[in-house]
């Protein structure tokens, strides 16, 4: 859900939230919000009703579509046979991801991203690295150690490997 549907939810509550307190008002016998009512529904003044109802309506179909509708999938097709499909998760690859990209010396924080795109993936790799290492080259063996191992394990083309050095940090030493 997106923000435009997060605030047309939050727009949509208040509205029948307002709209119920002020009824159960009326039926406890409070004659204020009755006036109210009146004159907002007053067939007289339909200039007012009829676009009001159909935003409501609208507003209401949009929601329900989107309580339907499933998101994009998290996992990659691998392979399609007559026994069924082969599915490699996001989940898998980002921890495939974190294995390799830790074993380099001197990257101390890593937080992958996979992205789908046409024949294949893309990762985004933000990483803490120590102030002693060679940052673009490190980055350079980084992704093309990427793209040769997730190749390897899984058989999915990797298009872009985007590597973000977040923090240079100093090493600290362990209180034992």
């Amino acid at each position: 859900m997106g923000p435009l549907d997060r605030a047309l939810l939050a727009v949509y509550s208040v509205f029948f939230t307002v709209l119920f307190t002020l009824f159960a008002a009326v039926m406890l016998g409070w004659a204020a919000p009755l006036y109210l009512l009146r004159d907002l529904f007053n067939p007289a003044r339909q200039e007012l009703f009829w676009p009001l109802i159909v935003i409501v309506i609208l507003s209401g179909i949009r929601l329900f579509w989107i309580s339907l509708v499933r998101p994009g999938s998290k996992h990659v097709v691998l392979a399609e046979n007559s026994l069924g499909q082969v599915k490699v998760s996001f989940q898998a690859i980002e921890s495939l991801v974190e294995k390799v990209v830790s074993q380099f010396n001197g990257v101390r924080e890593v937080k992958p991203r996979i992205i789908a795109v046409p024949h294949g993936v893309g990762i985004q790799v933000r990483a803490s690295v120590t102030p002693d290492i060679n940052v673009p080259e490190v980055s350079r063996e980084i992704q093309s150690r990427i793209k040769e191992r997730i190749l390897e394990v899984t058989g999915i083309t990797v298009n872009t490997v985007k590597v973000t050095v977040e923090n240079i940090s100093v090493n600290k030493p362990r209180v034992e």
